[in-house]
């Protein structure tokens, strides 16, 4: 379960990834973007996703990471079209972990601090956002 000051912490990243979601009927590919550490926007392009109020499972393969990360419950919280917004609600600490230092390295990379090479790191940068988080 997350920390009740980290779902709080809006930083987030407008880079699209892929996914998959699973709900208790189907599987299905689409598009992630606008990742923050409580939730992000899916969309899948010409299809009617999913109603406000489901739970879904979401395996999202980050920019630069090398395996996917797992995201154990998340809940619909608005859709619009082919579009719906996410709010994770249970994810592993290591997968929280990956979702943390992706963020900050992306962020770090669009201010020009890091190097492309520094993108695949999946722990680097995370020290600061656990620090903002705990303020």
């Amino acid at each position: 379960m997350r920390h009740p000051s980290t779902r709080r912490m809006y930083r987030r990243i407008d880079q699209e990834c892929h996914a998959c979601i699973l709900t208790s009927s189907t599987i299905r590919r689409c598009l992630v973007r606008d990742l923050s550490l409580s939730g992000f926007r899916i969309a899948q392009p010409g299809e009617r996703l999913l109603l406000p109020n489901t739970s879904v499972m979401i395996r999202v393969w980050l920019p630069g990471g090398a395996a996917p990360i797992d995201i154990d419950q998340a809940m619909v919280r608005w859709e619009r079209g082919n579009e719906v917004g996410v709010e994770i609600l249970s994810i592993s600490h290591g997968a929280d972990y990956q979702l943390a230092g992706c963020i900050e390295r992306v962020l770090e990379q669009a201010a020009g601090r890091v190097s492309g090479d520094d993108v695949g790191s999946p722990v680097r940068g995370y020290e600061s956002l656990r620090r903002t988080a705990e303020a």
